[in-house]
């Protein structure tokens, strides 16, 4: 059995240091990636952990290597093509004819950029043009101080011992030059101010924290240098296998080792990409501990009066369905004398095989659960997961007395970064449930009570409800029968905010669209403005989720505009950077929804603290000022007795799965767990493991030191 030792395995997969120098474009890579790691540290949206920060400086790092090193590759293979050397394996081109090409590269990105300056409306064709400028200009400045480099040590006295070692010299030039990137944020910080001088770019963090920072940070360098190492294996397997096979055609093989290893390592991201789609869907499919039986309640689905089972609506619909208010909890907070009880549908993503089914199935349901004979039937577009917020329906419930519908059609079953791809169908699924819902409105008798309609997203829902308008305009929302909408946290791909943000008068003709930071701001808006809205968005300046988009990683967003035209909390003096600020604005997406049951806080995606008046607001509700502090009251003190039975209920699970194993190894007959045993079986129990010499601590839920606690009720 062959042992391989891990300095051994380091050896064969990492650069030797102390041997000969490597490529030049593997230099060049590494150039880039050093340089590179300054960007990846001004302020963002959010605040970033110190463990984020490591991470976000590895993989931007890793980044640059990898398009520095390609660039380089590609630069040198021009150069072989001049010289005429480039049919001949493992050769490399002469000192002039390498020069000559890196000053192509450098003086035709300097070109590009100065041609097509970047613009957040820019086609996405002349992006990647300039994008590709960029980093080949950074290829052929990196290739030009690893030649500078050389020559300075081959002719330095001093320098003999660094000869051998290119790459502590290549990575000590790069953070000499990072100190530029520094040095530059500093001025623009002092011409421009800083927005929010208190937030800072990483948080401080705490031994524990330092200590797991320091070791993501070595992580993050010790994978930078297994990229480096394995990527160099792969190029160069490559290009020699592409020169033994068609050496003839005299291909340039130098930039296609570096291109094959490039298209190898994007083709594994995404198979783990899809493999971790896949996981998750089942994960998200699986019966909670602390759901694990069907409602009784007649009036949501899955209950007695149902047409969808409690296994077709996902984890996120069993939660909905199982937390409706029931009338004395209503009457109790808001005081009223009578309340009805509410009405939760879920159109569960695996009840029907394609959209139209699903929007059948839907609107089957709310005839059986009576849905039209309510006041308020709100459609609720969920999130990927098939999430709808908790406070948002409590709220709504409380607000209305009970006397609602909410309706949630699930379009998928993964997370919403998962689900971009899913929207369209998301939107179409909104559309058939509202046309369908407006079809049973119309043949109603005409004295019956017809109920108002309304919708509410947040998050990707929000996207989903506002693109039901796209690209037609915002008519499109009457023509559905939709009264009234509210939409919080708006992502920045919705086509309905951007085609409305761009052109509002042709959009919104009536002006029935309007945006907010919080609704508190509604007093600013004049009443005419007012009076129109029927359409509000709730955005805040810093949410991550607004303003994150995947072309940031070849052209700017719009909120990184001109300093003095930035949104409020955006910082002014950090620039727009290829790669590094898609990275760092990811890191804010995670940061972003960061939440702790019942501390509602305006910070990042987090609505919690917006939706009670924003839905008094947009649907127009009455509410008094004591009623509200009753309700936002309970709502917070709710939010923290669910999250303490889902975390009792998830530990106690894991207890009883492992005293039922441990009854197995015992040879006494596991059984389910229902309950504590009695002082009985609990002597038995404690008998049987004596005589079977077994330890009996077992890990109880409330004695489980890795558990985070959970705040107190507020109030």
């Amino acid at each position: 059995m062959v042992r391989f030792s891990v300095s051994q395995v380091i050896a064969r997969v990492m650069p030797k240091l102390r041997a000969a120098p490597s490529p030049p474009s593997v230099r060049a890579g590494i150039i880039g990636a050093a340089v590179s790691v300054a960007g990846s540290y001004p302020r963002g949206l959010l605040p970033r952990s110190a463990t984020d920060q490591a991470l976000a400086t590895g993989v931007v790092a890793s980044i640059h290597y990898f398009l520095t090193a390609t660039s380089a590759a590609a630069a040198e293979t021009v150069a072989l093509y001049a010289s005429g050397d480039h049919s001949v394996h493992g050769r490399r081109p002469p000192v002039n004819a390498q020069l000559f090409s890196d000053l192509a590269f450098i003086s035709t990105g300097l070109a590009v950029e100065k041609a097509i300056p970047p613009n957040p409306d820019e086609p996405m064709q002349r992006s990647l043009v300039r994008f590709a400028a960029h980093f080949a200009m950074m290829g052929g400045a990196s290739n030009i101080l690893v030649t500078a480099t050389d020559t300075l040590l081959a002719k330095a006295k001093w320098s003999r011992g660094l000869r051998d070692r290119t790459l502590i010299a290549d990575m000590a030039l790069g953070f000499g030059l990072a100190t530029i990137t520094v040095m530059g944020r500093r001025r623009r910080a002092i011409r421009y101010g800083l927005v929010d001088p208190d937030r800072v770019a990483v948080e401080h963090a705490p031994i524990v924290g330092t200590l797991k920072a320091a070791a993501m940070g070595t992580a993050a360098g010790v994978g930078l240098l297994a990229v480096i190492g394995s990527e160099q294996i792969v190029a160069k397997r490559a290009s020699a296998l592409l020169h033994g096979h068609v050496g003839r055609v005299e291909v340039g093989s130098p930039w296609l080792g570096h291109a094959v290893a490039l298209s190898l390592y994007s083709g594994l991201g995404l198979l783990a990409l899809i493999r971790t789609k896949r996981r998750i869907e089942v994960n998200g499919d699986v019966v909670e501990a602390a759901y694990p039986e069907p409602p009784t309640d007649p009036h949501v689905t899955a209950g007695p009066r149902s047409g969808i089972p409690f296994d077709a609506i996902g984890k996120e619909g069993r939660r909905f369905v199982l937390m409706a208010l029931t009338p004395d909890e209503i009457m109790k907070v808001t005081g009223a004398e009578s309340a009805r009880p509410p009405i939760r549908i879920v159109a569960g993503f695996e009840a029907a095989e394609d959209t139209e089914e699903r929007a059948a199935i839907c609107l089957a349901e709310m005839d059986r659960l009576g849905a039209f004979d309510r006041e308020i039937i709100c459609v609720a577009s969920p999130t990927g997961v098939g999430y709808v917020s908790y406070v948002f329906a409590e709220a709504l419930e409380y607000l209305t007395r009970g006397d609602c519908a909410i309706v949630m059609p699930q379009y998928a079953l993964v997370p919403s970064a998962l689900a971009l791809a899913d929207t369209g169908d998301g939107a179409k699924l909104q559309r058939l449930v509202l046309t369908g819902i407006r079809e049973r409105i119309e043949a109603l008798p005409p004295d019956a009570r017809k109920p108002r309609v309304v919708q509410f997203g947040e998050s990707l829902g929000a996207q989903v409800a506002l693109d039901i308008a796209y690209p037609s305009g915002s008519y499109v929302f009457d023509e559905l029968g939709v009264d009234a909408g509210l939409y919080l946290g708006v992502p920045f791909r919705t086509m309905t905010w951007n085609a409305w943000i761009h052109a509002r008068d042709r959009f919104d003709p009536k002006g029935t669209m309007l945006a907010l930071s919080e609704p508190g701001f509604i007093d600013d808006v004049s009443p005419a403005v007012r009076d129109r809205m029927r359409h509000l968005m709730v955005v805040h300046h810093d949410d991550p989720v607004n303003k994150f988009g995947y072309r940031i990683v070849v052209r700017p967003p719009w909120w990184m505009g001109r300093p003095d035209t930035r949104p409020p909390k955006v910082p002014r003096e950090v620039m727009w950077r290829p790669v590094t600020t898609f990275v760092l604005t990811l890191i804010d997406l995670k940061n972003g929804m960061n939440f702790r049951p019942g501390h509602f806080e305006r910070r990042g995606h987090d609505y919690r603290i917006d939706t009670l008046d924003a839905v008094i607001l947009a649907y127009r509700l009455p509410c008094s000022d004591e009623e509200k502090v009753r309700i936002e009251k309970a709502l917070r003190g709710r939010e923290v007795e669910w999250a303490r039975r889902r975390l009792v209920a998830r530990k106690f699970a894991a207890a009883r799965d492992s005293i039922n194993a441990t009854l197995s190894r015992w040879g006494i007959k596991a059984s389910t767990l229902d309950s504590l045993p009695s002082d009985e079986q609990l002597e038995s129990l404690l008998t049987a493991a004596e005589s079977a010499n077994e330890p009996t601590g077992f890990i109880v839920a409330d004695q489980d030191p890795d558990s985070q606690p959970t705040p107190p009720l507020p109030g």
